[in-house]
């Protein structure tokens, strides 16, 4: 069976800005035809951030959270603090129009990454209505989420823009320690995402780097929340 060919990007930390901005930058610059393969972008945070989604604003009530930076998202959802410990991946791809496909496409190869810790994965359940409910994102989990024991360890956010997507989402590493019993490095982490991508969607990974062009594209702008 013929492989598909996709990019793969290691930014390491970065600030919240940089992480958002580069996300947008690689699914416009699939769009336009500059970057020629979908891409699996893998990164972490330089410090404790809070992202909001796309149409969300700051609760008022949720002081503990206004002592971090905030940033918005492209994708929808609600509030996710990434912490230094986490790691986060994203993709840009043509999903063709099968957005919800692809949704778990992305998750069986989550799935399978998790295996590899003797965790059992699944998804998580169907509770849209009470998740719009709930200012942190995980303080509540659905279909589109990953769960361990009841656990949400990995939540996932989609945007479209024409029949392209950006899914991201974050892997919270220290409760996969937990739940697993093993301590679990960023590099460590990295290579077993990368092999079960491959694996589950039958990739060929291309390694990719961000040139010096493309950084002063992806320049960190102020984002008002």
């Amino acid at each position: 069976m013929k492989k598909n060919k996709w990019y793969f990007l290691n930014t390491g930390k970065q600030s919240g800005i940089f992480n958002m901005q580069c996300d947008e930058y690689l699914l416009d610059a699939l769009i336009n035809r500059s970057i020629d393969f979908p891409v699996l972008r893998v990164y972490a945070w330089s410090e404790s951030t809070l992202s909001l989604g796309a149409n969300q604003k700051m609760d008022v009530s949720s002081n503990k959270f206004f002592d971090f930076p905030t940033v918005k998202r492209l994708t929808g959802g609600m509030a996710v603090l990434h912490d230094i410990s986490e790691i986060t991946y994203s993709v840009v791809l043509d999903a063709g129009n099968a957005f919800k496909k692809t949704y778990y496409e992305i998750g069986e190869a989550l799935i399978s990454f998790l295996s590899t810790f003797g965790l059992k994965a699944s998804y998580g359940y169907s509770s849209e209505k009470n998740y719009f409910n709930e200012f942190n994102c995980f303080d509540s989990e659905t279909s589109a989420d990953i769960v361990v024991n009841d656990f949400k360890v990995i939540g996932s956010a989609q945007y479209r823009k024409k029949s392209y997507i950006l899914q991201h989402g974050s892997i919270k590493l220290d409760l996969i320690s937990k739940l697993s019993g093993t301590n679990i490095g960023f590099s460590e982490t990295v290579k077993l995402l990368k092999q079960a991508f491959e694996s589950q969607l039958n990739i060929d990974f291309v390694d990719y780097c961000i040139s010096d062009v493309e950084l002063r594209k992806i320049e960190p702008q102020v984002v008002k929340i």
